[in-house]
C-alpha cells in the first residue's frame, strides 16, 4: 500500500501572542460592534485556546484598506514563497530529490491564479517537466486530508510514484477590516496563515528508510442539507467568511456514525484505533470531535498544541498534526490511525492508516 514518507511545513516571519492581538481588536472596534465591549472582544480571543498565530505581511497591513487584487498580489508572492519553502523542506526532510516526484497535489482555498501555483513550483523546485499537476480549490479545511488522499489514488494506479501533497493557506488575506459582524470577529481571533507539504510514495518507489506509514483506505462523507454552512461569499470588499454555528453540533450528533462506517468496511471499531490526528479547526471543534468519538482528551494532544502554536491555518492545519506526529516518533507504537478533517459542503475527509 502508498506510504506515508514525511510532512514539514513553513510559517510566515510575522507572529504575535494572541492576547497582542486582542487588543489590538479591541482596541480598533471599541464602541462600534454593539453588545461587544472591549473587554468581551478580548474574551474572545483569550479563549480560543490560542498562544500565537503568524501572518503573511505585517500587522499594520491589516488595517488599512486592500483591493482584492493587493490581497491576491501578496499570495502570489509571499505566499508562494512559503511553499515553495515548506515543499523543499520537506523533500530534504525525506531525502528525495526533485525529479522524482511524479505527481504534485497543491491544495487551497484562500488564493487564486491561473496557472495554478503548483506550476510555477515545478520551476522553482526543479521537478520533472513529465510530472502531473492536480490543483484543487474550494476543500477548505477538509483539502489537507483530501490532498493526501489524492495521492494515494495515484500511488495505486502509479505504484513506483512519488507524490508532493502541498497546502498554502493565507486566511488573513480574506480579513475585512471594515466588517464589524460577530462572524468577523471570530474569523480575526481564529484564523492565520502557513505553508504544509507531505510526500506519498507507492509501494514500488525507491524511497530511503523512513517512518513508513502506510495508507489503507480514505473515504468523503457529505453531511445532507449542510452547503450553506460553511465557505467564502465572495463580494466586492472580498471573500466574506460563511461560518455557523452549528458545525459543532453537526459533528457531535453524525460523526461518530460516519467514521464507525468506515472503519467497520475494514472489520474495524474505534477501540482499534490508536492514533487520532484531526483538523484542530477551533476550540468547540476540538472538543466535538473528542464528544463524538468518546475519546479522552489527551487523545487529541497534538491537535490541540498544533491550535495553541499556529490557529486554524485551513487545510494546513491536519498536516502540521500529521509532521508533529511523525517528529515525535507517534508512529513508533503500531497500530491504526484516523487522519480526519472538515470543510465546505459541509463534509469530512478521512484516511486510515496503520503504523
Amino acid at each position: 500500500m502508498p506510504v506515508i514518507l514525511q510532512a514539514a511545513h513553513a510559517s510566515p516571519p510575522h507572529r504575535f501572542r494572541q492576547d497582542f492581538l486582542g487588543a489590538v481588536v479591541a482596541e480598533r472596534f471599541a464602541g462600534k460592534m454593539p453588545g461587544l465591549e472591549p473587554d468581551r472582544i478580548r474574551d474572545v480571543f483569550a479563549h480560543s485556546r490560542i498562544d500565537e498565530r503568524a501572518f503573511l505581511m505585517p500587522l499594520d497591513w491589516y488595517l488599512a484598506p486592500h483591493t482584492i487584487e493587493d490581497r491576491n498580489r501578496a499570495f502570489l508572492e509571499q505566499g508562494f514563497a512559503l511553499l515553495v519553502e515548506s515543499s523543499r523542506n520537506v523533500l530534504s526532510l525525506s531525502g528525495i530529490r526533485p525529479d522524482q516526484v511524479g505527481q504534485v497535489v497543491f491544495v487551497t482555498t484562500t488564493g487564486m491564479s491561473a496557472p495554478s501555483l503548483d506550476s510555477y513550483l515545478v520551476n522553482a523546485l526543479g521537478l520533472s517537466p513529465s510530472v502531473s499537476r492536480l490543483p484543487v480549490w474550494g476543500l477548505g479545511c477538509a483539502a489537507g486530508s483530501a490532498g493526501i488522499a489524492r495521492a494515494f489514488d495515484y500511488c495505486l494506479a502509479h505504484p513506483a510514484a512519488i507524490v508532493l501533497v502541498a497546502s498554502l493557506e493565507t486566511c488573513s488575506l480574506n480579513f475585512i477590516p471594515d466588517d464589524l459582524s460577530r462572524l468577523n470577529l471570530v474569523a480575526m481571533s481564529l484564523f492565520a496563515d502557513c505553508s504544509a507539504a507531505v510526500l506519498v510514495a507507492g509501494d514500488a518507489a525507491a524511497v530511503p528508510n523512513g517512518p513508513g506509514v502506510r495508507i489503507l483506505d480514505t473515504r468523503s462523507h457529505f453531511f445532507p442539507g449542510t452547503t450553506g454552512l460553511m465557505g467564502w461569499d465572495v463580494t466586492d470588499a472580498g471573500f466574506r467568511l460563511v461560518l455557523t454555528p452549528e458545525l459543532p453540533e453537526i459533528l457531535r450528533s453524525e460523526l461518530g456514525g460516519v467514521v464507525d462506517a468506515f472503519l467497520e468496511a475494514h472489520g474495524l471499531s474505534r477501540n482499534d484505533v490508536v492514533h487520532v490526528l484531526a483538523h484542530p479547526g477551533g476550540a468547540k471543534i476540538m472538543d466535538a470531535v473528542t464528544e463524538a468519538l468518546g475519546l479522552s482528551a489527551d487523545r487529541l494532544r497534538i491537535g490541540e498544541s498544533v491550535l495553541r502554536d499556529f490557529g486554524n491555518v485551513s487545510s494546513a492545519s491536519v498536516l502540521l498534526v500529521l509532521e508533529r506526529w511523525l517528529a515525535e516518533g507517534g508512529y513508533r507504537n503500531p497500530g491504526y490511525g484516523l487522519i480526519v478533517s472538515f470543510g465546505p459542503g459541509f463534509a469530512a475527509e478521512m484516511v486510515l492508516v496503520r503504523s
